[in-house]
């Protein structure tokens, strides 16, 4: 069945009662390529027709018009130029019985602020979930000049037929805001199939266009690589020479860098490493972000939603780093690796996704939303600052000692998203605040800051009764653990009384902070070995066992694996001993190793050790 849409973005059916196409939008009119003196306005109608967009500044009449001028075409695409900068234009267009009327705003010609959002991956946002969910309405909130999207729009752009549900998914929307796309794999390839390329038919992007697009919007400057040019095969040299000289000109205060492919990535939950990204691949597109200090990289394809700490040199560097974003538009992060700062919580959260920048003269706001299904509402899921000038978090901190209530909470929570270091060692004495809303607040920023300074004097705590604040010590412990205390926490993983979600942050400390990766596989499979660790904890130590077990430890493998009686533990000691041993099984989540019973591996395990 045809669609079509009507008046402000409506669906209605494209069908007479006798199955005869009628006129009208088949795409419905969507604005691409705003700059500060001209916008491009994209539509297909049903029937072939002369097109026609009328326009003029808000609050007059509709007192200017541009014509195509060709009356043969259903994909229009008309420019309407001589506009002022700043300024907000109502225009007008009609197929058949069909209009839509709305309003835009062109690009200013000053370095103003600006607020633009993220999403990626929306073609898994079937079932009307974007609508449903009303995050449609939500992002609204923010008047936000540009949609930034990471690609992946439709399950297969060159199929024709998928894309009303895109255009209809956001027709709240793109009548009235810029969605300016990174192309992901997904839209399909810009080189092959010309004909059929319908990315490339229904949107225009700004700058060169394909593969390297840029434009400028208040104090921001934006470069969309498409995803051919980050390299199929995982080479990004053309892309990174690109934007090597493409960087070296730009002015602007802040830089955003985007394309599908994140260059970090924890992957999907789950113990065989799907679509983990270590930043080695991308290792020259990375130089050159670093070298011309870019603010933020945004990427999707992984359907999951993660923040790093801000990277340099391939470490964390909080100062001077370039900060990544995944933006998939789904819940499922992996556990956590040493870049990561946060991961979603799967158990909570759903999709659809979405961030927020607001890009103001002396910081970065961001926060994260995402759907919460239990509730059926939405939630923010992340927030950060970035800052140049110390002024700026040095102002909260010294606003810690006389703020109280919710301001004193609200402080709290900036020392952490601003990720200033000397907020871990002033924040220590809350933990034993009588509110607990005050104590919880502080373990969990003392957590996400990660500071090594602060490691031992939160080992206490990792024993507290408070299971909020247990949990966040053990985290700030895991994401920077001094050598010092390195014997301190393996005492507290092997302590049963010690809470779970405590020792799950243990676990990762060990793993990805200890020098010594041989003798703590030793110590997770000791843990494992005791029968007593549930849930998450027993995967996470599974996992970690694949990241650091060696040949030593085949036959201790071996043992557990033939016993194990959880599938993510017997996957997760099958890729340990694919490891080890070079000897692979495949390890499918529905595979014969996953299906397979305790005491009836001989199959898997005479392979691995080589029978």
């Amino acid at each position: 069945m045809n669609i079509k849409y009507c008046m402000l973005g409506f669906v209605c059916a494209g069908v007479s009662a006798v199955g005869m196409a009628q006129s009208g939008f088949y795409i419905a009119p969507h604005i691409q390529n705003i700059q500060q003196d001209s916008a491009t306005f994209i539509w297909e109608s049903i029937e072939a027709e002369k097109a026609t967009v009328q326009f003029g500044s808000e609050g007059g009449a509709l007192d200017q018009s541009v014509v195509g001028a060709d009356e043969k075409t259903k994909i229009h695409r008309i420019t309407a130029k001589g506009l002022m900068p700043s300024t907000r234009y109502t225009y007008r267009i009609s197929s058949g019985d069909d209009v839509q009327e709305a309003t835009f705003i062109t690009a200013p010609a000053q370095q103003d602020e600006m607020t633009f959002i993220v999403v990626g991956d929306s073609r898994r946002w079937g079932d009307g979930i974007w609508e449903r969910s009303g995050m449609d309405q939500h992002v609204l909130q923010w008047d936000a000049a540009v949609f930034l999207t990471m690609g992946d729009l439709v399950r297969d752009g060159h199929q024709y037929e998928q894309w009303p549900e895109h255009f209809e998914r956001f027709s709240a929307l793109t009548d009235k805001k810029w969605f300016v796309t990174a192309r992901g794999n997904h839209e399909g390839s810009q080189l092959k199939d010309i004909e059929n390329d319908w990315f490339a038919k229904y949107h225009e992007l700004p700058g060169d266009g394909e593969p390297y697009a840029y434009f400028d919007w208040g104090n921001t400057h934006f470069v969309l690589v498409s995803y051919e040019s980050t390299g199929h095969e995982r080479d990004w040299t053309k892309s990174s020479e690109w934007l090597d000289k493409h960087l070296a000109g730009v002015d602007k205060k802040y830089t955003v860098v985007a394309q599908h492919f994140p260059v970090y990535c924890t992957g999907y939950y789950g113990p065989d490493r799907s679509r983990k990204e270590p930043g080695k691949f991308a290792a020259n597109f990375r130089n050159v972000m670093e070298k011309h200090d870019v603010t933020l990289n945004a990427a999707g394809h992984t359907h999951i939603y993660e923040r790093h700490y801000p990277l340099k040199e391939n470490e964390r560097n909080d100062r001077d780093g370039v900060w990544y974003v995944v933006n998939g538009g789904d819940i499922g992060a992996n556990f956590p690796d040493w870049w990561t700062y946060v991961v979603d919580d799967r158990s909570e959260h759903s999709k659809p996704t979405y961030t927020v920048y607001q890009m103001n003269d002396d910081r970065v706001v961001a926060r994260t939303f995402a759907y919460v299904p239990s509730e059926q509402s939405i939630e923010e899921i992340d927030y950060f600052v970035i800052w140049e000038d110390e002024a700026v978090p040095a102002g909260r901190l010294a606003q810690l000692t006389t703020a109280q209530g919710d301001e004193l909470l609200s402080v709290i929570k900036d020392l952490a998203g601003m990720l200033y270091a000397p907020g871990a060692k002033a924040l220590l004495p809350f933990l034993e605040h009588d509110d607990e809303a005050v104590r919880q607040a502080a373990a969990k920023s003392i957590g996400l800051l990660g500071n090594a300074d602060v490691a031992e004097d939160l080992l206490p705590y990792v024993s507290s009764v408070d299971p909020v604040v247990a949990k966040y010590a053990a985290r700030s412990i895991e994401a920077a653990m001094p050598n010092s205390v390195e014997k301190q926490v393996v005492r507290l993983l092997k302590d049963a009384t010690v809470s779970e979600d405590a020792r799950f942050h243990l676990v990762g400390a060990l793993q990805l902070r200890s020098e010594n990766t041989e003798k703590m596989a030793s110590v997770f499979l000791d843990v494992l070995e005791s029968g007593e660790a549930t849930g998450e904890l027993r995967n996470r130590l599974a996992y970690a066992v694949g990241e650091t077990a060696t040949k030593k430890h085949t036959k201790r493998l071996v043992r557990l694996f033939d016993r194990s009686d959880h599938q993510y533990v017997t996957l997760g000691l099958g890729y340990a001993l694919n490891n080890v041993t070079g000897n692979r099984n495949s390890l499918k989540s529905r595979g014969p190793v996953a299906s397979s019973e305790p005491g009836k591996r001989d199959q898997f395990i005479d392979r691995w050790l080589d029978k």
